[in-house]
């Protein structure tokens, strides 16, 4: 009797089993498919990038130091050339593909996310739909593979997020504010219209929050240890003095973040944290957001002197921004943002610059070797710390500082497809190449 109720113990328990088992199985074929719903992302060649600068400075206003309302239109093209960019600068998104169509009052979001197994890769694809509801708008359906997700469970997931977020990331506060500034987003055929109050004080944070994006609090206190050598730095400096080279700065602050990094610290986030630290000093940012007053008062209002290269304050403003933007974001996010900005220049203030550029370049390029990985990372903290001028880092540019207007751009290099225009910048491009802290020993 004993032994039988053993069997039927052990009959049930395998049921269980099979159960539990043939429901992972169905979720897992729900769910997981062997092919994606995206096949792929837009080619970004030189032409994607291009029409990617251009949009950004089409839906900019022109002066964007005055307030007012600014109005963004992107049609469905646009919107993916837009996306395949932002996840190609992603490192954990740039195999993920999607695609965003705009109809009449709502939208589709379709996004593939593959998964490598020991069989074969299999894909994650994700299928969302939004809809505009008055000046309003609400994600009300998601689907993961072949399986809905209830919206209640859509609506938690969504705040646990964005709870994550604000609690984890310093800049999450100037990113909902910039959120809130939107007016409206209308659907329309084929085309997404976004109505928002340009505020200056608010959007000249833009930046910055790039060069921040996604700070973690653990990142902040690098960045304010680096921040007070600076401070510590120009308090050395004669009382008189109101003017510094940028190699007064960038070499010792490297050869802090070479000892520190002999010592174990991550190489990856001490250059990194560096850049971002210099490029608030030199910019005069904002550093409030990641330090908590009145302890560090010394660090919010510190002593500014003028940082240069090339005796030039500008050059030196244009080299670290794109540096600390490229060791946090990537290059290419570096570049679109530093490009657009003198193209935005050509058309509305002071003409495009090839020496702004060049400073844009070159310190893109330095944010990029800094944080490559962290065998590099480690040796070019190492060769930058015994870098004697600015020379070693930046190209010689011309002192003229008047800029080509849009017309007169067009009438030397037609535009920015242009084999003439292709060529400047290759030459840019070569002379950073050859500058003394890549060539290696």
């Amino acid at each position: 009797m004993t032994k039988a109720r053993n069997i039927s113990y052990l009959s049930r328990i395998r049921r269980i089993i099979g159960l539990l088992l043939g429901l992972v199985l169905l979720l897992a074929v729900l769910i997981f498919q062997w092919q994606p719903s995206v096949p792929d992302n837009p080619t970004l060649d030189n032409l994607a990038i291009n029409t990617i600068e251009q949009l950004i400075v089409d839906n900019a206003p022109a002066s964007i130091s005055a307030p007012g309302e600014v109005s963004l239109h992107l049609d469905n093209e646009e919107l993916n050339l837009l996306a395949a960019f932002l996840l190609q600068n992603v490192p954990s998104l740039n195999a993920v593909t999607t695609n965003v169509a705009i109809d009449d009052g709502n939208a589709t979001v379709d996004m593939s996310i593959p998964l490598a197994t020991p069989i074969k890769t299999s894909y994650l694809n994700l299928h969302t739909q939004v809809r505009q509801i008055e000046e309003q708008v609400e994600l009300y359906s998601v689907k993961v593979g072949y399986l809905p997700i209830p919206s209640a469970l859509v609506r938690f997931l969504r705040s646990r997020a964005e709870e994550q977020l604000a609690s984890t990331y310093v800049n999450y506060q100037q990113i909902s504010d910039l959120q809130r500034s939107i007016r409206t987003i209308d659907f329309h055929k084929d085309a997404l219209e976004i109505h928002l109050d340009w505020d200056p004080k608010l959007l000249a944070q833009v930046q910055t929050q790039a060069e921040q994006l996604l700070l973690s609090a653990e990142d902040k206190d690098k960045i304010v240890f680096y921040f007070g050598q600076i401070i510590e730095l120009a308090q050395a400096q004669d009382e008189n003095t109101r003017s510094i080279s940028l190699n007064t700065l960038l070499v010792p602050l490297f050869n802090t973040a070479y000892d520190r990094i002999a010592g174990g610290a991550n190489p990856l986030s001490e250059n990194r944290a560096l850049l971002q630290a210099l490029s608030l000093y030199v910019n005069e940012s904002d550093l409030s957001q990641l330090i908590d007053p009145p302890s560090a008062a010394a660090l919010i209002t510190p002593r500014r002197l003028n940082v240069t290269i090339q005796r030039r304050p500008d050059l030196a403003q244009h080299f670290t921004s794109s540096a600390a933007m490229s060791a946090t974001v990537g290059a290419g996010v570096a570049g679109i943002l530093s490009t657009s900005k003198e193209v935005h220049d050509a058309r509305y203030r002071s003409g495009f610059s090839f020496s702004d550029l060049t400073a844009n370049t070159a310190g893109a390029a330095l944010g990029m070797a800094a944080t490559k990985n962290v065998s590099d990372a480690k040796r070019f903290a190492q060769r930058i710390a015994f870098a004697t001028q600015e020379s070693d880092y930046m190209p010689p540019v011309s002192r003229d500082n008047a800029g080509l207007t849009e017309n007169d751009f067009s009438a030397q290099f037609t535009d920015r497809n242009s084999p003439a225009y292709r060529a400047k910048l290759a030459e840019i491009d070569a002379q950073i190449a050859n500058l003394p802290i890549y060539i290696e020993d």
